[in-house]
């Protein structure tokens, strides 16, 4: 079975809603809401047939894109390569010129449509920050003064990570991160089971490697990320289909010295390999965001480096 290459865009309006197109009923995964694209032709390369694409079906130009995911699937009777690209700059008046329904869609309601299968990852690409704040080990109450400057200064998705506390201790401090992220609107992961994320109502798990080879129960309302280091946990990963992955270390560090640093180029290879997006971790500096992205990551995850912020 030939793999199909198709491009999409992801395109914003000044009130930061996304355009969304819907599928004739007609057409493969047809009745369903799209993201506007199309097939890449022999010889085009995705960028220009993003191009052609855009023009042909909602009359705009696009005039700067970057690279934002791409995500390999296969329907029962096809396979196809999504090339997704975030659209900076574009010029023209939008409308469904192959009369097609089209609409300005919030990201909140962007859940709440249908779209094919291959579509899901885009929507959780669209839904993530570039930052991901990994916690260091709580020592004092200060921990969560803190974890509040970091929350105020406009982090939205934390990791609860204290490997050198008890369960019971641990949930205590989950609660009280819980009710400082939900006041500032952010994202509560736990470092733990999905037994203790549902007990302390956070809104996801992150699993790490010795967990995300367990046969575990995970509800479908938990946010699911994991963490990876290699191609065989990256699979494992695409298996019980985690919402994120952060991939480590990308340089050496002294958490990690047991890992050799994959550096820039290995972390594009893996980020092929993953079915959702993904953070790069491993001497991470907010400086590093761009050319984190510009090697197929969401943007980085951080300790020290975000909780200084």
């Amino acid at each position: 079975m030939c793999t199909l290459h198709v491009v999409a865009g992801i395109v914003n309006n000044s009130q930061d809603e996304i355009l969304i197109t819907h599928r004739s009923k007609h057409v493969h995964q047809g009745d369903l809401w799209e993201f506007p694209g199309g097939k890449v032709e022999p010889g085009e390369t995705a960028l220009s047939a993003l191009n052609r694409e855009l023009q042909e079906e909602v009359a705009i130009t696009v005039k700067q894109a970057r690279p934002l995911i791409r995500i390999k699937h296969t329907y029962p009777d096809k396979k196809i390569l999504l090339d997704v690209w975030q659209i900076e700059q574009w010029q023209g008046q939008p409308w469904g010129r192959e009369g097609q329904l089209m609409e300005w869609c919030t990201v909140d309601n962007l859940a709440k449509k249908q779209f094919p299968t291959a579509n899901i990852a885009i929507i959780k690409v669209i839904q993530l920050p570039k930052l991901y704040l990994i916690t260091p080990e709580p020592q004092n109450n200060k921990f969560f003064y803190q974890l509040e400057k970091c929350l105020d200064n406009g982090i939205t998705l934390v990791q609860l990570r204290a490997n050198q506390l008890s369960e019971l201790t641990y949930c205590h401090y989950a609660e009280k991160a819980l009710t400082l992220c939900e006041h500032y609107k952010a994202k509560l992961l736990v470092n733990s089971s999905p037994k203790v994320a549902v007990s302390v109502g956070a809104n996801g798990v992150h699993l790490n490697s010795k967990r995300l080879f367990m046969d575990l129960e995970i509800p479908n309302n938990l946010l699911v990320a994991a963490s990876c280091h290699s191609i065989a946990e990256i699979k494992q990963a695409n298996l019980i289909k985690t919402d994120f992955i952060v991939v480590s270390p990308i340089h050496s560090t002294t958490t990690h010295p047991d890992f050799s640093p994959l550096g820039w180029q290995q972390l594009f290879q893996l980020t092929e390999s993953a079915n959702c997006p993904v953070f790069a971790l491993g001497g991470m500096q907010i400086s590093d965001v761009k050319i984190a992205i510009a090697h197929g990551a969401q943007g980085i995850a951080a300790i020290s480096s975000l909780w200084n912020i």
